[in-house]
């Protein structure tokens, strides 16, 4: 065997390792993500990726009644308390879904990024990582 021949079965050892390696990664970490789901950890509408929420729940209403729900994941916005909006924070950017937090509550108030908007139940909220976000008329729930 000469020095070509031997440089090459090293070089394919060694993507043969590699490529084993990336496998077993990858069936660890669905693994790992599996039971976080099945612990609760994420609701499956909700997908976390680089630090950035994804719902796929477009639905704030089910057969014309209110779906509230509030999953591990959700964020309640506490009335008068300011919120930073943080890369893998507790709130993170991403779109959310504001619903009332009170049934007598039928517009609620939200300040994002220094402008007051008046929502609904199950209209959309958009935020930006460095924005401030700030319940102003009541507390809401971010799904």
């Amino acid at each position: 065997m000469d020095k070509t021949q031997l440089t090459i079965l090293l070089f394919s050892i060694a993507v043969a390792i590699l490529s084993v390696g990336i496998a077993l990664v990858s069936v660890a970490y669905y693994r790992l993500k599996k039971a976080q789901r099945e612990k609760g950890e994420y609701p499956e509408d909700v997908k976390v990726r680089k630090g950035v929420r994804y719902s796929r729940d477009e639905a704030a209403f089910t057969e014309g009644e209110e779906n509230v729900r509030l999953t591990p994941k959700d964020f309640v916005l506490a009335r008068g308390t300011v919120y930073v909006v943080e890369q893998g924070g507790e709130l993170m950017p991403g779109v959310y879904t504001a619903l009332k937090s009170a049934d007598s509550v039928d517009e609620f108030k939200i300040r994002v990024a220094g402008y007051v908007r008046t929502y609904k139940h199950g209209d959309k909220v958009i935020l930006h990582a460095g924005d401030e976000v700030e319940a102003t008329s009541s507390d809401v729930i971010l799904a």
